[in-house]
């Protein structure tokens, strides 16, 4: 008989255990939120740039950029930085909707970077238009609030490996994505139709 109460117990308590409302409410974290409109501001790569401290905001507000993710040691992005170097040489291009950026600042000295995508004989990739040096302490901004993000650099950019292909637009937000690892010309036209 107590074997029975005791069960019987254990059961209704269960039944109120936990939730008893009818109403389910959700709560986001909106720490995490990613902006759809972004800027960072980093340094460039030397070279003949005349841009000391890069901010992408003023970068995109002429145009369409394609950001191009690159790593000194990603094959792949060499095979699309001599493309695209080739197009911009051809006319097809221009070099100011052209924007690399360094992916694996952690592991990857900025020497190595400079020895690949430098723009000097010396380089065996070398691009002619801005390459950025973030790190992942690099602060992004939520350009509709004007205010710091806290989703993190690469996050807020979807953690993009290399080479990733992103086309941001005047406003600041990814309007095209691509993780295509060796170059092809269906890739390149649909990048073209989108920055020129």
């Amino acid at each position: 008989m107590k074997s029975s109460a005791f069960i019987f117990i254990i059961l209704i308590c269960s039944a109120f255990s936990g939730c008893i409302s009818d109403e389910q409410q959700i709560l986001e974290d909106s720490s995490n939120d990613i902006p759809d409109r972004l800027s960072f501001s980093a340094p460039v790569l030397n070279g003949t740039s005349n841009i000391t401290n890069f901010n992408l905001e003023e970068y995109v507000s002429e145009g369409p950029v394609l950001m191009l993710w690159v790593a000194a040691g990603c094959m792949g992005c060499h095979s699309w930085t001599d493309l695209l170097a080739n197009e911009v040489e051809n006319g097809n291009i221009s070099n100011s909707s052209l924007l690399s950026v360094h992916r694996y600042s952690s592991f990857e000295s900025e020497s190595y970077v400079e020895e690949v995508y430098g723009n000097h004989q010396n380089s065996s990739n070398p691009v002619y238009w801005p390459l950025v040096l973030p790190s992942e302490d690099t602060i992004v901004y939520d350009l509709e609030t004007g205010f710091e993000s806290n989703s993190g650099f690469y996050n807020s950019f979807g953690n993009p490996s290399t080479p990733t292909l992103q086309i941001m637009n005047t406003n600041g937000e990814i309007i095209w994505n691509s993780k295509t690892y060796w170059p092809t010309l269906e890739v390149l036209e649909e990048i073209k139709f989108f920055i020129n």
